[in-house]
C-alpha cells in the first residue's frame, strides 16, 4: 500500500446573492475538504483466457478514501463587522447567514 500524499485543505465561499442592501439577510456558504482525507489509488488488474489459450489483460483505477471527511470549525466575518450565525455544518459544507449592519464610519 502507498502512502496517501499530503493534501491540503480547500475552502470556497459563496453569497446568495451578489447585491445586498443594509438590512438584507446574507446566506454564505462554505465548501470546504479536509486534508485529513487524502484518498489513494487503487489499480484493479484482470486476466482472461480464451479456448485457444491466448490471453488479454486490462487494468482500471479507482479512488478510495482513506478516512472519512470530517466536518471543519469554520469561522467567518467581514468588512462591516456583521455577527454570523452558523445553520449548519454538515461535511464539507458549513451555511452561516447575517443580517447587513450600516458599514463602519471612515
Amino acid at each position: 500500500m502507498t502512502t496517501p500524499t499530503p493534501v491540503s485543505p480547500t475552502l470556497t465561499l459563496s453569497a446568495d446573492k451578489a447585491t445586498y442592501n443594509v438590512g438584507d439577510t446574507l446566506t454564505l456558504t462554505a465548501a470546504y475538504t479536509d486534508a485529513s482525507s487524502a484518498p489513494l489509488t487503487l489499480t484493479i488488474s484482470a486476466t482472461a483466457v480464451d479456448a485457444n489459450g491466448v490471453s488479454v489483460s486490462a487494468t482500471t483505477t479507482a479512488t478510495v478514501n482513506t478516512a472519512e471527511q470530517q466536518p471543519m470549525t469554520v469561522t467567518v466575518s467581514d468588512s462591516f463587522s456583521d455577527s454570523y450565525t452558523e445553520v449548519s455544518n454538515a461535511t464539507g459544507t458549513a451555511v452561516f447567514t447575517t443580517v447587513i449592519q450600516a458599514p463602519p464610519a471612515p
